[in-house]
């Protein structure tokens, strides 16, 4: 009988309660500060734009660094920012204006 553990597959390296506490964090980030770039008379997809970048690449940042703990160093931590933010600004242009 074959009792090694079973492998767990590479995709999946995150917890679910960092998945469920940045989503949770990008719905209230959207629900708090799109309506104040709003009020200010910003564009609606220029806040979605705005918004969405810097909240999923702080959030997400925030889920690896804090709960995850991947990242120990503040180095480490503002080059996974840095590139997040990169790849979120490219990526939600895309969506919101395309």
């Amino acid at each position: 009988m074959n009792t090694s553990p079973v492998p767990t597959p590479k995709l999946h390296f995150f917890s679910y309660k960092s998945a469920f506490l940045f989503f949770g964090f990008i719905l209230v980030f959207n629900l708090i500060f799109n309506p104040i770039l709003g009020f200010f008379g910003v564009n609606k997809q220029l806040a979605l734009y705005l918004i969405n970048s810097l909240g999923i690449s702080g959030g997400l940042t925030g889920a690896i660094v804090l709960i995850e703990g991947k990242f120990k160093t503040k180095k480490q931590m503002a080059m996974l920012f840095s590139a997040l933010l990169a790849v979120c600004l490219v990526i939600c242009y895309l969506i919101v204006f395309l």
